[in-house]
């Protein structure tokens, strides 16, 4: 599984430098379903679009984020050069060894991860029961930053979902 996230992200372009405008990213049609993945009705999807690409905005050198359920279902995605449905099911691989590390220590519940690498990052948080917020992010990523940015953002997620997502 890591050797898998370390090859996507040395595939991974790098980040413009350019500033980037949110204007410039809205989507004209969010879709509503995927081929594969979690339907979510379009009155969730567009908030969690928008939370998506704002992350991906406010916090430099992040090159792809996404939603995913607990077990692995892409919910939505905002990952240019990224196969989310790949990303998606590793996030749950990562959630699956979190759980396992911090039930070996007796240390609660699982609630983030950061993997590094020579060429960026990948880090999973918990948003919430039912979710996870992935985000992809270049060698130059202030972790920092994008701790202190992405866990109110994994926190919004997990209320949008809990509201409308309950896996069998």
């Amino acid at each position: 599984m890591i050797r898998a996230l370390l090859d996507l992200l040395r595939r991974e372009q790098e980040p413009s430098h350019e500033p980037r405008h949110a204007a410039q990213d809205i989507p004209q049609d969010i879709p509503q379903t995927r081929k594969r993945g979690v339907v979510v009705d379009t009155e969730t999807q567009i908030p969690l679009q928008a939370e998506l690409r704002e992350l991906r905005l406010r916090v430099p050198y992040v090159t792809g984020v996404l939603v995913a359920s607990v077990d692995g279902m892409l919910i939505a995605e905002d990952t240019p050069g990224i196969e989310p449905e790949v990303f998606a099911a590793m996030s749950a691989a990562q959630l699956g060894l979190g759980q396992q590390i911090v039930a070996a220590l007796r240390s609660g519940d699982f609630r983030e991860t950061v993997t590094a690498a020579t060429n960026g990052y990948v880090a999973t948080f918990a948003a919430g029961q039912t979710a996870l917020l992935t985000v992809v992010a270049g060698p130059d990523l202030n972790v920092a930053r994008l701790h202190h940015e992405a866990r109110p953002v994994a926190a919004r997620i997990g209320q949008l979902m809990g509201a409308v997502y309950h896996p069998a």
